[in-house]
């Protein structure tokens, strides 16, 4: 019996590695003999840089950045063993570097980010992967540009300041300082939505509440994103307000595309690609997947549907675990999912379920092989 293993993180509590790891555990408490095969998976957010390294291979590292809030901070990245350079914007530029009280996507910037670029560029690489899930930032990327050499004036012809809650004052872009070996390097952006920079579900309306705004900042950022994008498409010749999955990490996607000419990819299926996930599901017997939150934002591009529409195309059955439940999941049954298991034993607080996540993992998981195993062996006898 061949089962693949390809969870994605349990953001703010597991790696995608620990969470492989944990069902494996349990599983094999039910089926000792079989054959396992760990493919931890990511979307382009948090654990993009070590799904890509548990498949590929490679080296990480730390590079002195700025934060969102312009602090001094280390941020990891890394390099493939094929020569490919990888990032999470989140380890420069992610919510999770700023207390609740400090989220302000008003003065956020994307600095940090552009700095590790530079880091790469230096190292010569062949091509970066920038994974940009779980930002801090509504700055559609001008912090980024600021880090590889592009100056923005303000009306009254001073440097722009950083935050979305400046784009509205933008008047001109000079993009003649901008770092040519960066320009030369192939950017591929791993995308963990398809929601385009501005309109009903940009970046400012459906993220920017997350990033601490409120109905006010949002009504300012994306109205500052429209005159960005306006001045983008007038003085660079770029039309980036409308493209699906330029609004991701707060239109870092949308500045990526206009200053360093990246291309957009849907991250989920990229990384899937990389590790080869459709080889090893297709000549399995089970597949078991999941993440700490599984909503309605899934069908928007999320790790598991990639794993689910891959385990459809060849008819295999494929499991969720989670850490928490939330709307009418009907629609993942559509795609393919057979079922969807919480793990959480019962009401308990969030600070219980992280602590004990790994057992709650196991334990889950050893129940859903000991039901695959009824009916497995049904089909063997049959």
């Amino acid at each position: 019996m061949k089962i693949v293993i390809c969870p994605d993180s349990f953001k703010g509590c597991l790696g995608s590695l620990e969470v492989a790891r944990a069902i494996k555990d349990g599983v094999k408490e039910i089926f000792p003999d079989a054959q396992y095969i760990s493919l931890p998976m990511a979307d382009g957010g948090e654990g993009t840089v070590d799904a890509l390294l548990f498949a590929i291979g490679g080296k990480k590292y730390k590079a002195d950045v700025l934060d969102p809030l312009g602090r001094k901070i280390k941020a990891e990245y890394a390099v493939l063993s094929d020569g490919t350079g990888v990032l999470e914007m989140a380890s420069a530029s992610g919510l999770p570097l700023l207390r609740t009280n400090e989220k302000n996507p008003l003065i956020t910037s994307t600095y940090g980010t552009g700095q590790i670029i530079l880091e790469l560029v230096k190292k010569k690489v062949k091509s970066i992967l920038i994974g940009v899930g779980g930002s801090a930032t509504v700055d559609g990327g001008t912090g980024m540009a600021k880090a590889l050499g592009v100056k923005f004036y303000s009306k009254s012809g001073e440097n722009l300041q950083e935050g979305g809650g400046f784009l509205g004052d933008l008047e001109k872009i000079d993009i003649s300082g901008i770092n040519r070996d960066a320009l030369k390097t192939k950017i591929t952006v791993l995308c963990d939505v398809n929601n385009p920079l501005t309109g009903k579900y940009g970046a400012s309306r459906i993220f920017g509440p997350q990033k601490g705004a409120d109905k006010k900042m949002v009504n300012i950022l994306e109205k500052n994103l429209k005159h960005y994008a306006k001045i983008i498409k007038k003085q660079i010749r770029k039309d980036i307000e409308h493209i699906p999955g330029s609004g991701a990490a707060g239109g870092l996607a949308a500045g990526l595309v206009a200053f360093l000419n990246a291309e957009l990819k849907e991250g989920a299926h990229f990384i899937a690609e990389k590790i080869k996930l459709e080889k090893n599901i297709k000549d399995s017997h089970l597949i078991i997947t999941g993440e700490g939150k599984i909503d309605s934002q899934v069908k928007y591009g999320k790790a598991i549907l990639a794993v689910i529409q891959i385990s459809k195309k060849y008819k295999k059955p494929v499991v969720a675990i989670c850490g928490q439940i939330s709307g009418d999941l009907k629609f993942l049954h559509k795609y393919g999912l057979s079922a969807v298991f919480p793990i959480t034993p019962g009401p308990i607080t969030l600070e219980e379920s992280i602590k004990n996540s790994k057992r709650f993992i196991r334990n889950t998981s050893a129940q859903i092989a000991g039901l695959v195993r009824c009916f497995y062996k049904n089909r063997l006898n049959s």
